[in-house]
């Protein structure tokens, strides 16, 4: 679903406004420290929950102000609407969908599927596996009913085990958690292989219509541990050492994606421009995906576009984003750098210090 409203009261600068979004292209302008990327902030929080900004929701609320909202209404084309609220106060986060209160941002980010690309995007994907790993299992939140499951029964059994291998004087229950961790892992890593043999060959079609380069481009998912040994008998031989330490240190936690182009890892072989080029491609691969696998569409945000990215790139870019059927919100300093001329509809907005036209 598109979202075709947006409203902010006492979000960072914006004291309140209220925004008709078009459902493709949505062009925001201005200088530098207007506003431009706190309008993106405030989309992403709804889809979220969270900031791409800071992890600090104080630093969100308008000075003076003891909350903030962001309110968005969806709608698709026949007619169909979610309505999802979010309000940050001094006493915690409260969010609703059509008017009833929900306990988990995962109901509102199902609803309203986000990507985000920033200037700082390609940069936390080369340097913190979190966000290479946080690729992959965006595409299984959203397209594997199961797998938010699977992951929340990870992420608990792995926090368990790590609990007791704290405990060094309970020496019994140090192998209680092994069995249910192996099977965890199992189905987690599962998903994950799948995922990255679907992804390829749409990741390889965006590399080759945004790069425009006959650049041989590969996923490799590492799994966190020897692939040549069952994870249960990793545990087995990693337990002197895990007690030692207190944590587990073999597992999907630290799974790894890495990208390859040419036969070489591309933070060694790309350079700065074709990394930041082969990030987007993967994440607009799994917007193809997502349509792909079922059918269902993505809002994308997307800060500063032509920052680090020449014409040419820039252009084959814009144009293969025009024929996504995806909901796009671009800033920019300047409108000219953007084509809109390929879109089937737009509109621009500009801001200067919390007042928006257009």
């Amino acid at each position: 679903m598109p979202l075709v409203s947006l409203e902010l009261r006492n979000f960072r600068i914006y004291e309140h406004i209220l925004l008709k979004p078009d459902r493709h292209l949505n062009l925001i302008s201005g200088l530098n420290a207007s506003g431009k990327t706190s309008l993106l902030e405030a989309i992403n929080l709804l889809g979220t929950g969270r900031s791409f900004r800071t992890s600090q929701t104080e630093q969100l609320r308008r000075a003076g102000s003891s909350e903030l909202s962001v309110v968005g209404k969806l709608q698709e084309e026949g007619g169909e609407t979610a309505r999802l609220s979010l309000v940050c106060g001094k006493e915690g986060r409260r969010m609703s969908l059509n008017g009833l209160e929900q306990r988990h941002v995962s109901s509102l980010a199902l609803q309203f599927p986000l990507q985000v690309i920033s200037p700082d995007t390609h940069y936390d994907f080369l340097q913190n596996a979190k966000f290479r790993r946080a690729v992959l299992d965006w595409g299984l939140f959203h397209v594997e009913p199961h797998f938010l499951d699977i992951w929340i029964r990870f992420r608990r059994i792995l926090h368990q085990r790590n609990a007791v291998l704290k405990m060094r004087y309970r020496q019994n229950a140090q192998y209680a958690w092994d069995e249910e961790l192996t099977e965890a892992v199992e189905k987690l890593q599962a998903a994950r292989s799948n995922q990255v043999e679907k992804l390829l060959p749409h990741f390889q079609s965006c590399c080759q219509q945004i790069l425009g380069e006959n650049q041989q481009v590969d996923l490799i998912l590492e799994s966190g541990w020897n692939e040549n040994e069952r994870f249960g008998e990793r545990l087995r031989l990693d337990r002197a050492r895990d007690i030692a330490r207190g944590f587990t240190h073999s597992g999907p936690q630290r799974a790894d994606l890495l990208i390859f182009i040419n036969g070489q890892e591309s933070k060694q072989n790309a350079s700065h421009g074709q990394h930041k080029a082969l990030v987007i491609a993967l994440r607009l691969a799994q917007i193809q995906y997502l349509l792909e696998t079922i059918n269902k569409s993505c809002c994308l945000l997307i800060d500063d576009l032509a920052a680090e990215l020449d014409f040419e790139h820039r252009a084959r870019l814009t144009n293969f984003l025009s024929n996504l059927p995806v909901q796009a919100f671009i800033t920019t300093t300047e409108s000219t750098l953007i084509d809109r001329e390929s879109w089937s509809s737009y509109k621009t907005f500009h801001v200067e210090q919390g007042v928006i036209s257009g």
